[in-house]
């Protein structure tokens, strides 16, 4: 009977211990580090999509099972498994490292470091958040290898040029795709997105990650991910940050001449006020030189020290079922350059929420954001009377600003003067009186669903909407010196009105099916099937009044507007619109093996359908397959203690260009280069030999996406207790079928037609990315970090063999838009002329442009680039720095052309190294005669093609974080000091104010400022 009683009772023992063991409970607990808690923590059921994220206390809660684990984990810190016990209460401590469990987001799923076969590099909160920077995309300089963002502008908020991994075209759109919150979108107007919004920014590099986005994916994918509150549940917690400064223009190393100087210049070459004396009608004397006073620097006076401010506050709830973020945030920062700047305000709630089973989540995302801005005009151009920055850089210094009494007295001095000597007094009036604005609203909403249709079986639904209202507004008031100079004879009143609108629509619906199943413990397969739908499209109306009435125009309210009359047509409004619009299909999917977490195979295919081309023409299938073997995980590697990661990863694959013009994706659509297209003249009466006629285009009928297949094979490691942390990457680019214009017979009706060609661009290179944590513990922290990136840009296969374009040249597996130029020998001691090196390498004052230009090896796209620096974290006190490099890389500098022109005399400023010019007395110089007979030739050579290679201080902080022990009798959770710089320093032989530029070659740009910010942050 005893012996039955036992085995009875053994039997309801494991009886309730099995019941208790599938039942699922509640366990909550606290996530910290030595420090303190770890808000933003992750919490995930292993084997499982349960998972939940410790809120601002450390604090989570999530369902498990008893014998379950709980796999906590944040970045920066090695992983801990919880198995979950009787107990329903975890406290867990975190130790220094990184994490394999660790999310990687690749856009349309997610996996995790350890798990992932892609190229990926991702970007957090911590870098991204309070930098002084109106646009998030120029934070990532420098972050990423293999990822070259250059600033081609310092107007608050302009477009940075991203490119990834090489130009993988000649003519086409470079732009990579974004994705923020599911939503895709371009990055023009990331002006109007807070970056402090964003959670992390995860950059898409190889074909393992960017063919799931089939003809958008070729130039790479950067996916935006934004806060979101927290998964446990925990106290409202709020948040406000403070930041104000300055930003002041950089350094340059031309040297201008002063007053003095430019009039000696003149006198000695005959021109100009040096050579004409207002007050005495003869040339300036030694002595009245020396005593002139008027010395007025024009770089000071049309750029300024500019402010900025920006103010932050957001709230967090957390919560198991239903969780927010919500923030709002003002930023008014003006331009370094004269009437330029930036004014923004944002608004952002993310709710996240879920069914008390957990089968059913939600979330929804709702961002608002208003700018006003103020840009520059013309920049880049020769716009004498509208671009400030040619004012600044070519003024006489001579002239004093108090010449300038107004508009119509400008115009008298210029008649009578005949010639552009009062450049500055045009653009002191253009600042008076013109108006520029541009105000944009921009609204992002998704709302996505998910729901556990079976066990390891989710359904899942994102619609996503973007609308970008833009209205932008110009006025050139009827009396000012360009409104007065350009008045057509018998016409009283001149100016204009420019008002634009324009309208941005984008929408994306996805739908999702993701199983997900673990068989015999080491098997795991995910398989997902997708279906999404894209629409976008713009429409635009814009209207130019003509002639405006000085005593009642007021900008921007239709006041003053003049209408047409019957004696001339110089009134009245013109009007033009127009609507384009485009469309994706596409289904997808991605299959993913995984076998004990040593080995993994990933293979994606997508088949997308365009609008953009013809029938026949617009379907294509794109795919990738990725393998990766985590060799730490082998047996053989258990005794080992030198690496704690490092794993093996390769993939190939193909993916898409379908936007055959650069900038926004409407580009290339009106005339669609895909078919025959005719226009109607605008003009009234047009016609040709006497008869009315049809414009004409050819179409190129069967036009496609350009392809481009990527090699990728990589290496992630840590050693040394992962003290040492990095990823080596090579990859083989190679895009075909590039879009190139192309001659064709005349008796087609046109000379050109845009298509594909066989033409291959290739880019081969390496990554490598290395933190090493030089010292790490409680107290002390200090990490040295660093990425580089090599690439070799060339193409292949032309058609028709080397190409001359100009000073770049084209050759079989040449460089990419090499340079091609006259060598540039220097001075003839004899005459002063220029000297250039012929074919034969003899020296010659005449070259020939068909036979004396030479491949120079140098191109305009850097060969290196990366970045380094390091973190210190002492006791409370930090600082981070990041130091950027582009290397090999060449430019011309136009502006310093400009400035050895010595026929620039009379009119505008130029170097003081013309004192050193050639004459019979001076002939061991390196600056050829004032009057040179040959200067024309320089067109032609290098003389100004000049080495842009540099390496810049781009980022500084500095700061105090006050320990929690002196918070806890106040309100505050956290309370931070800091103060940082940008672009404080770039070491670099390139002369002019900003040797990091997007062009090929510069002339009156707006370049980008250095920036000092003095910020506080506070959490209660």
């Amino acid at each position: 009977m005893r012996s039955k009683f036992k085995w009875i009772f053994t039997l309801l023992v494991a009886f309730t211990m099995q019941f208790s063991f599938a039942q699922e409970k509640t366990v909550t607990g606290v996530v910290s580090d030595k420090a303190g808690p770890l808000p933003g923590a992750n919490v995930v059921v292993k084997g499982t999509t349960r998972s939940a994220q410790a809120d601002f206390d450390g604090k989570f809660s999530i369902n498990a099972k008893v014998g379950e684990v709980l796999v906590v984990s944040f970045t920066g810190y090695n992983n801990a498994n919880i198995t979950v016990g009787a107990a329903n209460n975890y406290n867990v401590t975190l130790s220094d490292g990184i994490k394999l469990d660790e999310v990687v987001v690749e856009g349309y799923r997610n996996t995790t470091k350890g798990t992932t076969v892609v190229a990926q590099t991702t970007v957090t909160a911590k870098t991204i958040e309070n930098r002084p920077n109106a646009s998030f995309i120029q934070t990532l300089q420098g972050q990423v290898a293999g990822l070259n963002i250059t600033s081609g502008s310092g107007q608050p908020g302009s477009k940075p040029t991203v490119i990834i991994r090489g130009v993988g075209t000649l003519t086409a759109s470079t732009d990579p795709l974004y994705v923020i919150d599911g939503i895709p979108t371009n990055g023009d107007n990331f002006r109007s997105i807070n970056p402090s919004d964003i959670e992390s920014a995860t950059v898409l590099k190889d074909a393992a990650a960017t063919a799931i986005y089939g003809n958008r994916g070729t130039n790479g994918v950067i996916i935006i991910k934004t806060k979101r509150g927290g998964t446990s549940d925990g106290k409202t917690k709020f948040r406000y940050t403070s930041n104000t400064g300055y930003t002041q223009l950089q350094n340059s190393k031309y040297s201008f001449a002063d007053a003095r100087e430019l009039l000696t210049l003149e006198r000695a070459y005959g021109v100009g006020r040096g050579n004409l004396n207002p007050a005495t009608g003869a040339p300036f004397t030694d002595a009245e030189i020396a005593a002139y006073s008027i010395n007025t620097d024009w770089v000071d006076y049309f750029f300024r020290t500019a402010k900025s401010t920006e103010q932050q506050f957001s709230v967090e709830t957390s919560g198991k079922k239903l969780n927010s973020y919500t923030s709002v945030s003002y930023l008014d920062q003006e331009g370094i350059l004269l009437s330029t700047g930036l004014k923004r305000f944002t608004f952002r709630n993310n709710l996240s929420g879920k069914s008390d089973d957990d089968k059913f989540s939600y979330s929804t995302t709702i961002g608002l954001g208003f700018t006003k801005n103020n840009e520059a005009t013309n920049l880049g151009t020769g716009a004498i009377n509208r671009n400030y920055v040619l004012g600044a850089t070519l003024s006489a210094p001579y002239i004093s600003p108090s010449e300038y009494t107004g508009s119509q007295e400008v115009l008298d001095l210029y008649n009578s003067d005949g010639t552009l000597l009062y450049t500055p007094l045009f653009l002191m009036d253009k600042l008076a009186t013109y108006t520029n604005n541009t105000d944009e609203f921009r609204l992002q909403t998704a709302a996505e669903v998910s729901y556990e249709l079976f066990k390891n079986v989710t359904a899942r639904s994102r619609t996503s909407v973007e609308l970008l209202e833009t209205r932008f507004t110009q006025s050139e008031h009827p009396i000012s010196f360009n409104a007065l100079l350009f008045l057509n004879p018998g016409q009283e009143f001149g100016g204009f009105e420019d008002i634009n609108n324009r309208r941005d629509f984008r929408f994306n619906q996805l739908w999702q099916l993701d199983y997900k199943k673990t068989f015999a413990e080491k098997h795991t397969i995910n398989a997902v099937a997708n279906a999404e739908y894209y629409f976008s499209q713009r429409n635009t109306n814009n209207v130019r009044q003509r002639g405006l009435n000085p005593a009642t125009f007021v900008p921007g309210t239709g006041a003053g507007y003049l209408a047409d009359i019957n004696a001339h047509d110089f009134y009245g409004p013109q009007a033009s619109a127009f609507k384009v619009k485009r469309s994706l299909i596409s289904y997808f999917g991605v299959l993913d093996y995984d076998f004990d977490g040593r080995y993994g195979v990933v293979g994606t295919m997508r088949y997308d359908g365009t609008s953009r081309f013809l029938d026949g023409f617009n379907w294509g299938t794109f795919w990738s397959v990725a393998g990766r073997w985590n060799i730490n995980k082998e047996s053989f590697m258990k005794n080992n203690d030198l690496f704690q990661v490092l794993k093996l990863r390769v993939s190939y694959g193909s993916t898409g260009n379908e936007r055959p013009a650069p900038g926004d994706e409407w580009q290339g659509l009106i005339p669609n280069p895909a078919i025959d297209t005719y226009s109607i003249p605008s003009a009234l009466g047009a016609n040709y030999n006497g008869q009315p006629y049809l414009g004409f285009s050819l179409g190129s009928n069967n036009l496609q996406w350009e392809t481009t297949t990527q090699f990728d094979i990589g290496l992630d490691f840590e050693m040394f207790k992962n003290r040492l942390r990095g990823t080596f990457d090579y990859y083989n680019r190679n895009s075909t079928d590039i879009f190139r214009t192309r001659r064709v017979p005349p008796y087609t009706g046109d000379n050109f037609v845009l298509g594909n060609t066989e033409i291959d661009a290739v880019n081969r290179g390496y990554e490598l990315t290395l933190a090493y944590d030089v010292v790490r513990n409680d107290n002390f922290k200090f990490t040295v970090r660093g990425n580089v990136n090599y690439n070799k840009a060339f193409v292949k296969d032309l058609p028709d063999g080397d190409e001359d374009q100009g000073l770049q040249f084209l050759s079989n597996y040449g460089l990419t838009y090499e340079w091609y130029a006259i060598p540039y020998a220097g001075v003839n001691p004899v005459n002063g002329n220029l000297l250039f090196q012929a074919a034969d390498g003899t020296l010659t004052e005449t070259p020939s442009i068909d036979t004396d230009r030479v491949r120079t090896g140098k191109s305009d796209l850097p060969v290196y680039q990366g970045a380094f620096g390091f973190d210190l974290d002492y006791k409370g006190f930090f600082a981070n720095t990041n130091f950027t490099f582009a290397q090999k890389v060449w430019r011309y500098d136009y502006d310093l052309q400009g400035l050895y022109d010595p026929t620039s005399l009379g009119q505008f400023v130029v170097s003081d190294a013309l004192l050193n010019a050639w004459t019979p007395t001076n002939t061991n110089t390196n600056v050829p005669s004032l009057n040179a007979t040959n200067l024309g030739n320089q067109d032609d050579s290098d003389r100004f093609l000049k080495d842009a290679s540099y390496v810049r201080l781009r980022y500084l902080q500095v700061g105090y974080k006050v320990p929690k022990k002196f918070l806890d009798k106040t309100f505050m959770t956290g309370l931070s000091f800091y103060v940082q710089g940008e672009n404080l320093y770039t070491w670099t032989k390139w002369e002019g104010f900003d040797a990091e530029s997007d062009r090929s070659a510069d002339q009156a740009q707006y370049p980008t400022p250095k920036i000092y910010t003095f910020g506080v942050d506070i959490k209660f």
